[in-house]
């Protein structure tokens, strides 16, 4: 195996901007290799199982028996050969059929999603609650925080792992959020500006238009960091995780933490709006007109910005978690955030997220509370009954079609049916970062797993890696990034941090496969 010694300076990654490398946080936690696992295999089908549900008036139809489905493949009747009534929760060892020797539950698969600007004691009690009530050794974990998968790995205790992992989100959202909340204070200190030399205290100012465009733009550059960070869920990234997962043979949950969004906007009736608006109407002069109507243009734009709903890619990320076989639980809390301001207010921004995972929720049997009591809203959820059906048919298409395009129905009137049966591939894995360790003077980690293409020269790859490491100010102590060129079937990449002086630290490395696309980072605490 090739070994990959970086004794030169790598592309040197911008201090000022550490969010940039923070909103591609991603790694995953998986506790033994896929390879020792029961795996469903892609083989030829010859039974497809569908699992249904079904609401009426958002509750559960139980007592349907199998008579009462239909089943269609690619517009194809097919017969029900077997039904089963399935009942579920995650509190609890779950009923299992007699047998004569003794048996084990069934291991699980748990998503963590963490959508939340703070980091709070009550989301560090419902992690507390999970690791100590909930979570078994043979459990499967992976934890998504801002669209981004965070890796707590180096433990396999529960209060380890709990500790892990309140400690990594607590020292991540320190991080990511602080570019962010730098940027609010700036946006309010630039108000304060402009409305003083609209109002002539700094002297007359000739150009009022270009300072009030200018205060526009950068009010939509904030925005669209923000939301772009935690906001816009990041659908591909999800779809990757799920591929990492459907092999797995196991009961899948999610437990979605979500704190509703909100950001500054400029109230109406504030002294810079009022300012604002004044100008343009007062505009007489026709180079006043076109300059009142070239302001009047930025806020429709802006106003624009904030319509998240004709980008959210609401149905494409419910049907991911709907077809995937997992329980969708979602704790809805308010935000901690404020603001003092004449000219802003915090508007909730984030409805289209928070209805579609609301959707996802109900259709997948989940649980769904409003409360900042996150530990006793876990608990809630953990006792809440996933009932469902279970259908199975032998296909009578081609083979190539064979569990693809499934429509069930339900004689029964006025009831919502959710086929949660849906076709995915699995493909190739994706690039992975391991074997990662951290000395005094070196840091080593390899790459597996990426895509090679055939080239004059042979199997080829490429990928971007980067790496951040911040100190215990959470300011960036270390960063670079290269493009390397990937020609065997594993590469070793060593670092000198010979310069950094000793101490703990927190580290991101960032890896892009630049054909397929996947990504994967690793993050977590080091001592140098």
């Amino acid at each position: 195996m090739r070994e990959f010694l970086v004794r030169k300076r790598m592309r040197v990654l911008s201090t000022t901007r550490p969010s940039v490398i923070l909103l591609l946080i991603m790694a995953m936690i998986l506790p033994a290799a896929l390879s020792q696992e029961k795996l469903k295999q892609d083989v030829t089908v010859t039974a497809v199982e569908v699992p249904v549900r079904v609401l009426h008036k958002d509750e559960i139809v139980k007592g349907l028996a199998k008579d009462d489905f239909e089943v269609f493949e690619n517009g194809v009747k097919q017969d029900i050969t077997a039904f089963e009534i399935v009942s579920r929760k995650i509190a609890g060892v779950p009923v299992l059929a007699p047998s004569p020797g003794p048996t084990k539950p069934r291991p699980r698969l748990f998503v963590l999603i963490f959508d939340i600007f703070d980091y709070t004691d009550a989301v560090g009690e419902a992690i507390d609650y999970f690791f100590t009530n909930i979570f078994r050794e043979q459990d499967h974990l992976a934890i998504v925080t801002e669209s981004r998968l965070l890796n707590i790995e180096g433990v396999r205790s529960a209060g380890a792992l709990a500790r892990n992992l309140k400690e990594t989100l607590k020292n991540y959202k320190i991080i990511s959020t602080k570019n962010i909340l730098k940027a609010y204070d700036d946006l309010q200190e630039e108000s304060g500006r402009l409305l003083q030399e609209l109002r002539g205290e700094g002297g007359k100012l000739s150009n009022w238009d270009q300072a009030v465009a200018q205060f526009y733009d950068n009010y939509t550059r904030i925005w669209r960091i923000y939301r772009s960070q935690f906001i816009m869920p990041d659908v591909d990234l999800y779809q990757a995780v799920l591929k990492r997962i459907q092999p797995i043979d196991a009961e899948k949950w999610a437990v979605c933490f979500q704190q509703r969004e909100l950001f500054p906007e400029l109230k109406n009736e504030g002294p810079l709006e009022k300012e604002i608006n004044k100008r343009k109407e007062g505009a007489t002069d026709p180079i006043d007109q076109v300059k009142s109507r070239q302001i009047q243009s930025k806020q429709w734009q802006l106003q624009q910005e904030f319509d998240l709903a004709k980008n959210f890619p609401s149905d494409r990320l419910k049907n991911l978690f709907i077809g995937s076989g997992i329980t969708f639980h979602l704790i809805l809390m308010k935000s901690l955030k404020t603001i003092v301001s004449e000219d802003f207010h915090l508007r909730e921004v984030a409805a289209d997220y928070e209805s579609c995972f609301k959707e996802i929720s109900r259709s997948t049997g989940g649980y769904l509370a409003f409360s900042n009591k996150a530990q006793d809203a876990l608990k809630e959820a953990s006792e809440k009954e996933d009932y469902h059906y279970l259908l199975v048919y032998q296909p009578k298409g081609p083979l190539e079609t064979r569990g693809k395009n499934i429509d069930v129905r339900v004689r029964k009137e006025g009831v919502d049916v959710y086929n949660l049966k849906q076709y995915m591939k699995l493909g190739s894995p994706v690039m992975t970062i391991a074997d990662v360790n951290a000395g005094r003077q070196t840091l080593r980690f390899s790459l597996k797993n990426y895509a090679m293409v055939k080239t004059g020269k042979g199997l080829q790859g490429a990928a971007a890696v980067s790496v951040t490491i911040f100190d215990g100010q959470f300011n960036t102590a270390f960063a670079e990034g290269k493009t390397l060129d990937l020609v065997k079937d594993e590469i070793h990449i060593a670092l000198n941090l010979g310069r950094l002086k000793p101490g703990s630290y927190f580290l991101l490395i960032e890896a892009l496969d630049k054909i397929t696309g996947e990504k994967d980072l690793y993050s977590r605490l080091i001592e140098l």
